[in-house]
């Protein structure tokens, strides 16, 4: 197991990684812990309409950015990246700082509200909600039933279990 590490870390480093989103998207995963299908399946529902050149630089009207829509205002002031305002919006459109940042979101909830067999439909959150730990990417600490935070957390798992020909 530690030879794949020491693999990643190279591929990480080289051009083969860098050269393609999707293969650093499951690098940073596999060195997070996170399901690489998984955070293929965020950073397509979080970019899906937008054409591949545009989606690192992308920028929604709430301040979402780039290929994870990172929300500038939550990321960059309280949770202390030491960047403001325009700064911050620049470092986040950077892909491999998307990137890396979407990840370890993805690793920090699925640490906090997976259940220990990590399973998408699990969530230790005390709710009753049928999107899983994921809905918490899009909807935040509570998640209700039958909002759109529950229907992201099902959609990413249609689309992880498509990308993986699996049945969950």
């Amino acid at each position: 197991m530690f030879a794949h590490y020491i693999l990643i870390l190279w591929l990480a480093g080289g051009q083969w990684i860098s050269a393609d989103a999707n293969r650093e998207i499951v690098a940073m995963s596999i060195y997070y812990g996170v399901n690489p299908h998984v955070a293929l399946a965020v950073a397509r529902i979080e970019t899906g309409n937008v054409p591949e050149d545009r989606k690192d630089s992308v920028v929604s009207k709430t301040g979402d950015v780039g290929r994870f829509q990172i929300n500038k205002k939550t990321w960059c002031q309280k949770h202390r990246i030491g960047l403001t305002g325009k700064e911050c919006e620049q470092w986040l459109q950077v892909r491999s700082n998307n990137i890396k940042l979407g990840v370890s979101i993805l690793a920090r909830l699925q640490k906090k509200y997976a259940n220990t067999d990590r399973s998408l439909t699990s969530c230790q959150c005390n709710g009753h909600h049928s999107g899983g730990w994921i809905s918490h990417y899009n909807g935040g600490v509570v998640v209700q039933p039958d909002t759109r935070a529950e229907r992201y957390g099902v959609r990413v798992g249609k689309y992880a279990r498509q990308s993986r020909g699996l049945q969950w």
